[in-house]
């Protein structure tokens, strides 16, 4: 009986560790502010709600002039 509470002590701590270790990374929360797609390319903007920094994206193609399939 004794192996059995043992065992489910270890199992109960490796959980509450798991779980902890998940809350605390969590994920980055972006406030999308502008998005826009062009044939040329795209601009995206974000924003931290918690802090205010704002991020800028800015994805160009090689040749805007290329006929993709």
């Amino acid at each position: 009986m004794k192996v059995i509470r043992s065992f489910a002590l270890r199992i109960s701590a490796a959980c509450l560790f798991a779980a902890t270790m998940v809350a605390i990374s969590g994920c980055e929360r972006k406030e999308k502010v502008l998005d826009i797609e062009t044939p040329g390319g795209e601009i995206e903007v974000e924003r931290d709600p918690e802090t205010g920094d704002t991020d800028v994206e800015v994805n160009t193609d090689d040749d805007p002039n290329q006929i993709t399939p």
